[in-house]
């Protein structure tokens, strides 16, 4: 089963994005997309999740086109989207928002998060951003989708919450694939397989994550320590 982009083209509000994207992401695997501000890793994962126009190129999920296909019949089709601010509801409770994932019982993930029971029931809203970010993974869990994509997870979090964040995303590889978009070089390395690196709206190279430094594409497409600071 896999998750495949060839040439892919998309815009934002009109304006071109991606010039020619090529992925392809197996079942229990992560793979990273890396790069710099605006190479265009968040608008790939909004252009697979059908939030993004797409105007070029094939985009098919286990052999089949997802062209055409709304957000919620994508989502339906078993590929979750985790935003950068993790998209949980920030006025329900932990458990309301785990009773939302739609599919299980909340209480099955608190073997592999078991920080979130005694946050049971607590607002989201008050809760801290490493705890949000991982409400959002075990809402993914949850879900039981197949594939996932996560914007940033490692933004604004401690190395310990970093640390947890990393071996959930781990332990979530076996039973999905996890396309994972990410300004931390040190935090992709510990949690992906392999990666892709982006530039100007294009894929330049991949590889597993161990050869990232041996790219000739390294140097020109990695900006450390910054964020993800527009729409691509």
């Amino acid at each position: 089963m896999t998750l495949v982009l060839k040439g892919v083209r998309a815009s934002v509000q009109g304006v071109p994005i991606l010039q020619g994207v090529d992925l392809a992401l197996e079942r229990g695997e992560v793979l990273a997309l890396l790069g710099r501000n605006g190479a265009g890793k968040t608008t790939t994962l909004r252009t697979i999740m059908g939030l993004a126009d797409l105007s070029g190129g094939q985009l098919t999920l286990d052999g089949r086109p997802l062209t055409g296909l709304p957000t919620w019949q994508r989502a339906r089709n078993a590929l979750y989207f985790v935003p950068e601010d993790g998209g949980v509801f920030q006025e329900l409770t932990v458990l309301e928002n785990l009773r939302l994932a739609g599919r299980g019982q909340p209480e099955q993930v608190l073997t592999a998060f078991p920080e979130l029971r005694p946050l049971w029931q607590r607002r989201a809203a008050l809760l801290s951003g490493g705890e949000r970010k991982i409400l959002a993974l075990a809402r993914a869990a949850l879900s039981q989708s197949r594939w996932l994509l996560i914007d940033e997870p490692s933004l604004g979090l401690a190395p310990a919450v970093l640390r947890r964040l990393g071996q959930a995303i781990r332990d979530l590889r076996s039973s999905c694939g996890i396309l994972l978009v990410e300004q931390n070089l040190h935090f992709a390395q510990a949690v992906a397989d392999r990666y892709v690196l982006m530039q100007r709206g294009q894929s330049m190279d991949e590889g597993p994550i161990g050869n990232l430094r041996q790219s000739p594409f390294f140097a020109q497409a990695m900006t450390f320590g910054q964020r993800e600071g527009d729409p691509a």
